[in-house]
């Protein structure tokens, strides 16, 4: 065989080459790691936040005409909002007449028919509700709106 052929290993050699792949090795995990971390949510973002679990603010009883134009019809709700904070407690009760205001004037636009057919324009009501208030509120935000009462006559 000729010379440039063949491999001699000595054990300095075998030292280097082993120091290297142990480098190679810590590189690698480090980089895995490192990328594995990154794409891991916080813990307290992780869990998905289950609805009524929040802190809650109870509205008192709202009694309000509905839309109707060819007859006389109210709706009867009472609301409990379910907050991101408990901090915004003290702001809604700053706010209480004008977070009452905005839930009268987007029910009065309610029409009886339409409350009573289905479950989709309680829903939208619920949307409107918690998207009005949102837009007022700075620290913190309604997560959830519930109706604990909800007559139409």
């Amino acid at each position: 065989m000729n010379d440039a052929q063949q491999v001699v290993l000595t054990p300095k050699k075998l030292i280097l080459i082993g120091i290297l792949l142990l480098v190679l090795f810590a590189l690698t995990t480090l980089g895995m790691v490192t990328f594995l971390l990154r794409e891991k949510n916080p813990p307290e973002l992780e869990a998905p936040k289950t609805e009524g679990t929040g802190p809650s603010y109870d509205l008192d009883t709202f009694n309000v005409n509905l839309a109707d134009q060819e007859s006389k019809h109210f709706l009867r709700a009472t609301l409990t909002l379910e907050l991101s904070s408990p901090k915004l407690v003290p702001e809604l009760d700053k706010r209480k007449a004008q977070v009452r205001d905005i839930i009268i004037s987007l029910m009065r636009e309610k029409k009886a028919a339409d409350l009573k057919v289905g479950n989709s324009a309680v829903l939208d009501l619920k949307r409107q509700i918690q998207e009005q208030l949102n837009s007022i509120l700075e620290k913190g935000q309604i997560d959830a709106v519930y109706f604990t009462e909800f007559i139409v006559q």
